[in-house]
């Protein structure tokens, strides 16, 4: 990736204003990495010929020979034509796969010694254009994989109708089709040639503006399309709604930097994960989604354009049977409605406000702060079977949306024992995890309150906020404290973590939790044994 990485660098050099070099950069943070993996040159990478002279490469069956080819960047696979008569074919015959980011020139605009005018940052830009051109003129396809991150798409209309022809001409399986704003306010609008991609099975697009679904053709569909991604795109719930209907199989769905004006409202039967990132909605909702398994949020808020305090948004669980992992849940912020029951602080368990099937549940919240701990007794009724518990605990000082979300008054041990019976906390909790340990009070007492009531309790995992290890006092008096707690499974283990750099502040792996075959999306193992790449 680190080609994607020099591209996102050289966003300044194209005139990108800072608030949407954040959002690519978001936005490469969540893509799938490439199939073809950054190479050094290939003619300093090996010998041509082994010592004895005889070229045994080249001697291997084609599939292999096939599958070598389709490994690597694009112009080292395109220089394999040189080789020998045997490897002119191999390039053609072989599924195209092309990241636009490995076309860059090498040691040009935007690295080493920077900056040069933006003069020169165009004309880079020509060629790397250009070379995109090129590049999916002669290929004769099929395309396996196209990643077209690094153009300006509005400044280049021509150059793009030719690659959707292309595009859909030669059976694009995956697309990664990521428009190059300069600015927020863009304009661009979505080239509606892009439906005709009908043998897509994977699509991300991002930076656009939707067309509107009522002039597309009805006979629009994506029969094959299984992962779809949408970054900062302008469109509205009727637009999602079309899109969805031409989906039959899809499976996963991502919305990152998405601004919805009424709902977001994801309705699928074949939905299994739904992703929701740094998104303004009102109202999220997922309903009649019979094979949802996991429904993700990550700083997903409410939109209120006459005030910017009042953040807050409603999370909507309809029919939703096969559900089992949930996060990030803000309690306070999110307005939880289960079926057609709001979720208060007062609320009890019953068959209309409870979700059997969710395992997992992964919370965003300031213990220390009443109108949030209130509400906490209430949400993990909702989720009577959850095994997994995750915190992301938030500072108690920090006025997150405005001031409707503070409170007053005392948060002790007491509060939590006079909160009532939780039947996934006696019952059924196996893991508790929480994220940003500062060490404060409310923090303990709530650790200690889930160690004397939770039977069943295996092991409870403490990541330090940044800054802190298990040495320093935080760590010690963490220990101390709940040595002191009369543990109800005193077979429970107990471990504590320093937080790496590299995932201060993620709260869970935007890859990781986007792979169906992963059992623990929020698993921060490997990143505390600094062996994720994720992040």
């Amino acid at each position: 990736m680190d080609d994607i990485a020099e591209l996102v660098a050289r966003g300044m050099d194209f005139g990108m204003d800072i608030t949407m070099l954040s959002f690519i950069k978001s936005a490469f943070t969540n893509l799938p990495h490439p199939p073809a993996a950054t190479a050094a040159p290939l003619s300093g990478a090996v010998p041509a010929r082994a010592p004895d002279g005889v070229d045994r490469i080249s001697r291997l069956p084609g599939n292999i020979l096939h599958d070598i080819v389709s490994r690597l960047p694009v112009k080292d696979a395109g220089r394999t034509t040189v080789l020998s008569k045997r490897w002119r074919r191999v390039w053609h015959m072989t599924p195209l796969v092309l990241v636009d980011a490995h076309l860059l020139p090498r040691g040009s605009i935007g690295t080493g010694r920077r900056r040069q005018s933006r003069l020169g940052a165009e004309v880079e830009q020509r060629v790397l254009t250009d070379a995109v051109s090129t590049v999916l003129t002669t290929h004769p396809g099929p395309f396996r994989c196209v990643y077209l991150l690094g153009t300006p798409m509005e400044t280049h209309r021509d150059e793009l109708a030719l690659w959707l022809q292309h595009l859909a001409a030669k059976a694009i399986q995956e697309l990664f089709f990521i428009n190059r704003a300069r600015t927020t306010d863009n304009k661009a609008h979505l080239p509606a040639t892009l439906f005709r991609c009908t043998s897509l099975t994977k699509l991300y697009i991002g930076f656009w503006l939707f067309p509107e679904t009522a002039t597309l053709p009805r006979t629009v569909a994506f029969p094959y399309l299984r992962e779809l991604g949408l970054f900062c795109l302008v469109m509205k719930e009727e637009d999602l709604t079309f899109v969805l209907d031409k989906c039959p199989v899809l499976e996963k769905l991502l919305i990152d930097g998405g601004r919805w004006p009424v709902c977001l409202r994801v309705r699928s039967h074949s939905l299994r994960l739904v992703e929701a990132c740094q998104s303004l909605a009102p109202e999220i909702t997922v309903e009649h989604t019979s094979h949802l398994e996991r429904f993700l949020l990550w700083e997903a808020w409410g939109w209120d354009a006459a005030s910017i305090s009042n953040m807050s948004s409603k999370i909507k669980i309809g029919h939703a049977p096969k559900l089992r992992f949930l996060e990030f849940l803000v309690p306070g912020m999110h307005k939880l409605e289960i079926r057609n029951t709001v979720i208060k602080a007062e609320t009890k368990a019953s068959p209309n406000t409870i979700v059997p099937s969710v395992q997992m549940l992964a919370l965003q919240v300031k213990l220390g702060t009443r109108i949030e701990a209130r509400m906490l007794p209430s949400f993990l009724r909702c989720f009577p079977n959850v095994e997994t518990l995750y915190i992301q605990s938030e500072n108690d000082d920090y006025k997150f949306w405005g001031p409707q979300l503070t409170g007053t008054g005392k948060l002790d041990l007491k509060f939590w024992k006079e909160t009532g019976p939780i039947e996934c906390v006696q019952r059924h909790i196996k893991k508790v995890v929480l994220r940003e340990f500062h060490g404060t009070r409310s923090e303990l007492d709530f650790l200690k309150f889930i160690a004397e009531h939770a039977q069943v309790l295996e092991k409870m995992v403490i990541v330090l906020t940044h800054g802190h290890s298990p040495s320093d006092p935080i760590g010690a008096n963490l220990r101390a404290k709940m040595a002191s707690a009369k543990w109800a499974n005193a077979c429970c283990e107990l471990r504590i973590f320093q937080t790496p750099f590299h995932v201060e502040g993620t709260a869970w792996c935007y890859l990781s939790a986007f792979d169906l075959s992963n059992p623990d999306p929020f698993d921060v193992s490997k990143c505390l044994d600094g062996k994720c790449r994720s992040h």
